[in-house]
């Protein structure tokens, strides 16, 4: 125990390693007097801490202290001088970590729900597959075998088609955006969708067995596009006031074009994908292309708005107050002339429309299965967590629901707090509390909380982001079965679907056109080769695990091998089921990276020692 005032050993010898430093640095500057003063106190200093005479060893500290405030005071640059090389170091140290070893990354988005969530803080390592080449989308090193379908790995948004993809490092260097998403294909994979499951042949035209085997991807829904014009690129120029050139991206690759010719006709053209082979068949539909022909739009409307926006008709569907509106087969034939959300005359493509009928039973599965986006609510407003409050005008209302920040998972509503941690509402909460009302706002605006999403006028642009389809004859949304094969609505549904290609050759009703992989569990190499996406060389497909709000290769395409940084190794907030782990393929723990990276970075902290060692070593 050490009485006020008094210098302990420690304190004092920390003073001895301080000040010796400074006393090298000027020693050069300082009188033969003022060198004696110096040497003479440090050498006492350093007998009573070697001999552990606290008090003598507190008064040599002490008169040490004060020559020094004489004698060894820094100037004004000096002072600058020193702070901005320290900081420096520092930038360059935490850069060099961060791009190299690894990184703490937080989640901005709910794009990897519901295995990664916003605000999640997660360990990033840097040396999975690849020696990073600082700052920059390239790698000194990179191993193609490291890296894993299932995977979540870490990518610079670096040359990538997306919005607003520039940050700064540290506030003072310009740099890209991270994402963070799951690694679905690799060079040369051939892919397919059906029934929210991925579907696919490698390089070596063998069949990609982990889509149905693997953990990672049994309880994940994957949609092969955001919407059935997911990017369209419009000629400046228009004919008689309509603009023509229309051309249609998925995956930002062109797939297809509508144009208006000399004598005013509308014409149509598919593309072969610029990345196939010479000898891949021509994709002759529109619906063809990934497997979009297994899939939907949908939105919940009622019967009054069946009648003011649907194309579809309710005769023989029976009369209830909500139906389940599909968009299905888009298609370049019969194009549609429309004024789209820019005020623009346009051609669009053409798509079936059909009609489910939904009783209070249907509605009520919806609601027990729904999930949404994080979301705030402001004076019973809906609006999207992360996005401003502004215009009331433009949210949906949520109805005696009190302000905060929530979200709702398999029909469960939480309540989050600002540290990201969320915690179970009361059942008896508005949000749990099942109304037809409630369901088709939550449906329709639960993504996305906008009034634009609800139904508005016909021929809209701006549909929900939430996807139908058959699985095994049973039919689902949100990765759910709502209606099993045998449900009275959906058996009366399809018996609608068929006679409707009964009076219209052309129509093309929204069945089960089955599994890819028939029942001894051989995959039709054919369907996959014809109609499937081709991952080219040195490329990478990326989904986020929720589809309907992730921005991730279905919109910016392909990522190039430079772009890949690292994958997630550990979530350590906050304390949930979340933390550990999560759900992806094991990483090799001795890979030439890692070995190589992590040598060096010991090597560079035993050469820093002995540097530090020698500086503060007290010589005279």
């Amino acid at each position: 125990m050490f009485w006020k005032g008094i210098y302990s050993l420690r304190k004092s010898k920390k003073i001895l390693r301080t000040i010796n430093l400074l006393y090298k640095k000027k020693v050069k500057k300082l009188s033969d007097f003022q060198k004696m003063r110096f040497e003479n106190l440090m050498i006492a200093l350093k007998n009573a801490i070697h001999e552990k005479n606290i008090q003598a060893a507190d008064r040599a500290a002490k008169n040490l202290e004060n020559l020094s405030l004489e004698s060894l005071k820094k100037s004004f640059f000096e002072k600058i001088f020193d702070s901005t090389l320290a900081l420096a170091v520092a930038i360059i140290v935490a850069i060099l970590v961060r791009q190299i070893y690894f990184e703490l990354f937080s989640i901005p988005t709910g794009s990897m729900r519901p295995t990664l969530k916003e605000k999640d803080l997660l360990v990033v390592s840097k040396t999975d597959y690849s020696i990073n080449v600082p700052l920059y989308p390239s790698h000194f090193y990179f191993n193609e075998e490291l890296v894993h379908r299932g995977s979540i790995v870490v990518f610079t948004s670096a040359n990538l088609d997306m919005a607003d993809p520039n940050t700064m490092y540290f506030y003072l260097f310009p740099g890209k955006k991270q994402l963070v998403k799951r690694l679905i294909g690799k060079p040369g994979d051939q892919l397919y969708f059906y029934g929210g499951k991925i579907y696919g042949l490698d390089k070596n035209d063998h069949m990609i067995k982990e889509f149905q085997n693997s953990n990672w991807f049994q309880n994940l829904e994957h949609i092969p596009f955001i919407s059935f014009e997911e990017k369209i690129k419009t000629s400046s120029q228009n004919f008689n006031g309509i603009y023509s050139n229309i051309n249609f991206y998925q995956m930002n690759e062109p797939v297809a074009k509508l144009f208006i010719n000399p004598t005013g006709t509308m014409e149509s053209e598919i593309f072969i994908h610029q990345y196939s082979s010479k000898d891949k068949p021509r994709v002759k539909h529109y619906y063809d292309i990934f497997g979009m022909i297994n899939y939907s739009m949908s939105r919940i409307l009622t019967k009054e708005e069946v009648l003011k926006y649907s194309d579809s008709s309710l005769e023989g569907i029976g009369n209830y107050s909500y139906y389940l509106e599909l968009i299905h087969h888009p298609t370049l034939e019969n194009p549609k002339l429309i004024q789209d959300e820019f005020g623009r005359f346009r051609p669009a493509i053409n798509y079936s429309t059909s009609l489910i009928p939904l009783d209070e039973n249907a509605m009520k599965r919806i609601f027990e299965n729904i999930y949404t986006a994080r979301f705030c609510v402001k004076n019973e407003q809906g609006y999207n967590y992360g996005r401003s409050y502004t215009n009331l005008n433009s949210y949906p209302t949520l109805k005696n629901v009190e302000d905060g920040c929530y979200e709702i998972e398999k029909g469960k509503a939480y309540k989050v707090d600002f540290l990201g941690i969320r915690k179970k509402v009361d059942k008896n909460h508005p949000l749990n509390t099942f109304s037809n009302a409630l369901t088709q706002t939550l449906y329709n605006n639960g993504i996305d909380f906008y009034k634009q999403f609800s139904p508005m006028k016909k021929n809209q642009t701006i549909r929900p982001k939430r996807y139908g389809y058959f699985r095994d004859q049973d039919f689902y949304l949100m990765n759910n079965i709502i209606f099993k094969k045998d449900d009275p609505l959906l058996v009366n549904f399809l018996q609608q679907e068929y006679k409707k290609q009964s009076e219209n050759s052309s129509y093309k009703p929204f069945e089960d056109l089955g599994s890819p992989i028939d029942e001894k569990g051989n995959i039709n190499e054919n369907l996959i080769k014809k109609y499937g996406i081709v991952v080219p060389k040195k490329m990478y497909i990326l989904f986020g695990d929720n589809y309907a709000q992730s921005a991730d290769s279905r919109d910016f395409g392909f990522v190039c091998e430079e772009n890949l940084k690292g994958g997630v190794n550990f979530v350590f907030w906050p304390p949930s089921q979340r933390w550990g782990k999560p759900l992806q393929p094991s990483y090799q723990i001795f890979t030439i990276p890692r070995l190589l990276i992590w040598t060096l970075g010991i090597i560079a902290i035993i050469i820093s020692y002995i540097i530090v060692k020698k500086r503060n070593k007290i010589k005279f």
